[in-house]
């Protein structure tokens, strides 16, 4: 019989969200021996990091016993191996789910994080970003097409509600 592979809640504190998220290490497609390899197995599943954390950040080392619940480590606790399947996906919203098994539980130890990782800057982002910053000006050929649907829009819309009314009085007349 070969050896059991350990299995692993982790929690972590989204300011983003401002909830608590978790991550079941079954959805990891590393093999988790020890809490230690924790770390190592997050950074080389970066996707699916990112989509439980909601944004990227640095994995420090695991440390033993817990050093209090904040948005600074991922809190890490021990699940029972042979449980049928993982909890939810990673992306799932199971907050009171979530609360109350960390009341219930005492954390094994903590994954300090580093600050979140910048996303790289990439030329698309970049002229995105700054079409983004500049004002809408009422000259543009778009401003002016938006505009016009609106004064053609207008008056139809107007006359659709004055008829609705006309028309519900003749049908309960």
């Amino acid at each position: 019989m070969g050896m059991l592979t350990m299995r692993y809640l982790l929690a972590y504190y989204s300011g983003t969200t401002s909830q608590w998220r978790c991550l079941d290490t079954d959805l990891l497609p590393q093999q988790i021996d020890r809490a230690e390899d924790l770390p190592a197995a997050l950074e080389n599943a970066p996707m699916i990091a990112l989509s439980w954390m909601l944004e990227r950040r640095a994995f420090g080392s695991y440390q033993a016993a817990g050093a209090g619940k904040n948005d600074a480590c991922v809190m890490v606790y021990e699940l029972e191996p042979s449980a049928a399947s993982p909890l939810g996906n990673g992306n799932d919203y199971v907050g009171p789910w979530l609360e109350m098994f960390m009341q219930a539980n005492e954390p094994i130890g903590t994954i300090a994080l580093a600050a979140r990782k910048p996303i790289p800057e990439e030329p698309t982002i970049s002229a995105l970003r700054q079409l983004a910053s500049t004002p809408l000006q009422a000259t543009d050929e778009a401003c002016q097409q938006t505009m016009d649907r609106i004064r053609d829009y207008a008056p139809s819309a107007a006359e659709h509600a004055d008829a609705t009314p006309a028309a519900k009085k003749q049908e309960t007349a």
